[in-house]
């Protein structure tokens, strides 16, 4: 029998911490105002469900991938009650005996998040002790025949249990057979993921509950989410009661958004007020607290904790990876299956100079010719008629929709970004200051310079150019954090845009990487210094980041790759072949760097329309390589060395050092890329650079 003046005292104390963080920060209109990214990745989510609806009728949606979806997929096409049922069913009550022949009492409400975990709060369990001999009952409502028993699991704190107080969870493994016989699996579960863009500030939010210890309850009206905060915790309006600790909090399309946790009352320092003003006590009925809202703990920040939690048995370790492997978005999933991947451009060929920008009516671009100031010329343009792309896109997209494609992590917000100690020996390595006189062209929200964050960089965009101006990334050539399974493992080239800002400021396929078939899409933060990490995951989705537009700038394949190729005969791509000095000087000794990067966006570069109105592209690039080196008496110290990219020669030889070797030709001061690229390099670089005085 559960403690129940222990439990209550639990919920009270959760309740006063709501309490508190509400007095600290309440609601504002900055918290609650919905910013132009987190409309466009809802924007983006949502779509992606209408793709796999449209999956789903084609007969084309895998059956993992609906089941991770769950009621979601009918909010389109049935009446709401009845995704309400499908949503409702794997949320049990949970009640503190289960012997058959005695009426089970309800305290509070849990739901399953795997065929057999479930998940409640910390107040509900704190620990295995305060599980044994209480039991989850499902499907306890109200019929036309009156309220149904349903059907009761005995919880198996032996075979997994973990509980936090401050994110207040709980899971529990629940028994496979129901004491009267019934199996677990008919009662399905809820998939959970880590993605923060399932709902907005102002839009509904709905609970499933078994509030009083009573049957199910569908709160549904009079609900709004009031704040997504970023301590893991929500705000909402929606009806709850005593008993409701524990309920599922869904978004309007039923996916689970939050796990609520408490009420916050209305306080006078430490005192819970009554609506009349009086102060409530201990012992007094609820509903005569001066109630404020409800706070519930975010699925995206439970699921960021699940993946730390560490098992102790092999049981506990095969459940909880059970339910990890469903915590992926399946929105990924339907992207994979509803955008075909892009082909791989056609072989290039030189045009004849005398067709230098003379567009052919009926080509895509045919003839066009960049011409990159100094040694270096670019050439763009395939001569190949418009009407023979779209055939062998479709034919290469009909051959690969279902081949393994490159797998993004959709919770944008939890990316971690550059670190700028990431050098270690209380070395930093700040990130750059955008010039007064480039401060204009650059993406900002609210007045100020928007940073995106990936899996080991961060960048800033240039909105008049729709290019990053510059990039930042921690490198490490460790063997041990790398896979030795090639570009095979992370399966074929994606690129996406960056679902947090507007599509209209990153330079896209239709804006010259389709019609310019000489042109790549040439990464600024490169695939193989990204691709590295503690585990597989990590590994997979920091290769993939590197495959947004956002980190993505026009450059010829005779630049770009390290070995172009026959149709440059005698030619090493500048750019690749540097990256490559980079990669080999790494992987012996210190295999850490940071690399501040970017093209100059010259105001004077030359612009081309290719369709969709006039493209500039960058004619130089620029990398700052930031390594640490170790003096006699084994001191760190800081050392940067700044290139400017622009011509056509490049060596095939590296020193066992990092040095510019034979790269020297393109080394330039870094106050020199500043003048030139209008980015701000931190004094402490300044004062590490190497070729400084020269």
């Amino acid at each position: 029998m559960v403690a129940t003046n222990l439990f209550d005292e639990r919920r009270r104390a959760v309740m006063i911490a709501a309490a508190k963080r509400w007095k600290a920060q309440p609601p504002t209109p900055a918290t609650t105002q919905v910013t132009p990214s987190e409309q466009a990745r809802y924007d983006a989510r949502r779509s992606s469900f209408d793709q796999a609806s449209e999956l789903k009728a084609q007969g084309r949606l895998p059956v993992f991938v609906e089941r991770k979806m769950g009621p979601t997929l009918d909010w389109y096409t049935l009446p709401p009650d009845d995704a309400a049922r499908a949503a409702g069913r794997p949320v049990a009550r949970i009640v503190a005996n289960v012997d058959p022949k005695v009426d089970p009492v309800g305290f509070a409400t849990g739901f399953m998040v795997s065929p057999n975990v479930l998940l409640t709060n910390w107040h509900v369990f704190p620990d295995p002790g305060s599980v044994r001999g209480t039991g989850a009952n499902f499907l306890h409502d109200e019929t036309a025949s009156g309220v149904a028993r349903g059907i009761i699991f005995e919880f198996d704190p032996d075979a997994l249990f973990f509980s936090a107080e401050d994110l207040d969870f709980a899971l529990v493994a629940v028994k496979p057979k129901a004491i009267t016989g019934e199996l677990l699996s008919s009662v399905n579960f809820l998939a959970i993921n880590g993605s923060r863009s399932k709902i907005l500030p102002g839009m509904p939010i709905r609970m499933i509950e078994y509030p009083d210890g009573g049957p199910k309850r569908y709160a549904m009206e009079n609900c709004r989410l009031l704040e997504l905060r970023e301590d893991g915790f929500l705000r909402y309006e929606t009806d709850t009661e005593e008993g409701s600790s524990g309920s599922a909090c869904y978004s309007e399309m039923w996916e689970v958004v939050g796990l609520h946790h408490a009420s916050i009352p209305k306080m006078r320092g430490n005192t819970i007020l009554n609506k009349d003003g009086s102060a409530w006590s201990p012992g007094q009925p609820d509903d005569g607290i001066d109630w404020i809202a409800n706070e519930g703990v975010r699925i995206s920040a439970l699921v960021k904790a699940f993946g730390g939690l560490v098992p102790t048995t092999p049981a506990s370790k095969h459940l909880l990876d059970e339910l990890l492997a469903n915590t992926t978005d399946p929105t990924d999933e339907v992207a994979k299956l509803a955008t075909p991947r892009a082909p791989e451009a056609l072989s290039p060929v030189l045009p004849d100079p005398s067709k230098i920008f003379a567009n052919t009516k009926g080509n895509v671009m045919g003839g066009v010719t960049m011409n990159f100031s100094g040694p270096v010329t670019i050439f763009v343009g395939s001569g190949v008629p418009a009407s023979q792309l779209p055939q062998a896109t479709a034919a290469v997209a009909a051959d690969e929709a279902l081949e393994k494609a490159l797998r993004f992590d959709p919770n944008y917000d939890d990316r971690e970004g550059y670190n700028p100690d990431f050098l270690e020996n209380d070395i930093t390595v700040p990130l750059p200051r955008i010039s007064q006189e480039r401060d204009q062209e650059m993406y900002k929200e609210n007045g100020q310079i928007v940073v995106l964050k990936y899996h080991h960089f961060s960048l800033a965009m240039n909105a008049s150019r729709r290019m990053q101006m510059w990039s930042a990334v921690n490198v490490d050539y460790d063997a041990s954090k790398r896979t030795s399974s090639g570009r095979a493992f992370f399966g074929q080239d994606r690129w996406v845009v960056d679902p947090r800002i507007p599509q209209k400021y990153q330079l896209g396929d239709p804006d010259i990487y389709a019609p310019a078939k000489q042109i790549d899409r040439g990464h600024i933060v490169r695939r193989e210094d990204n691709a590295w990490g503690d585990t597989p995951t990590e590994i997979e989705f920091a290769n993939s980041d590197t495959f947004h537009f956002s980190n993505c700038t026009p450059q010829h394949a005779a630049f770009n790759r390290s070995q172009p190729g026959k149709q440059w005969p005698g030619v090493q791509g500048l750019w690749g072949g540097f990256e490559n000095h980079i990669q080999r000087d790494l992987q012996s000794g210190d295999t850490r760097a940071c690399i501040i990067a970017g093209p100059i966006l010259n105001p004077n570069d030359p612009s081309e329309d290719f369709g969709t109105g006039p493209v500039q592209y960058s004619l130089v690039f620029w990398k700052v390589v930031a390594v640490t080196t170790r003096d006699t008496n084994g001191r760190r110290s800081l050392r940067t060395y700044g290139f400017r990219l622009s011509q056509k020669d490049v060596v095939d030889r590296f020193g066992v050092e990092f040095a510019p070797g034979e790269y020297a030709r393109y080394q330039v001061a870094l106050s020199a890329i500043s003048d030139e690229a209008g980015v701000i390099f931190d004094d402490v670089l300044l004062r590490a650079d190497t070729h400084a005085d020269a």
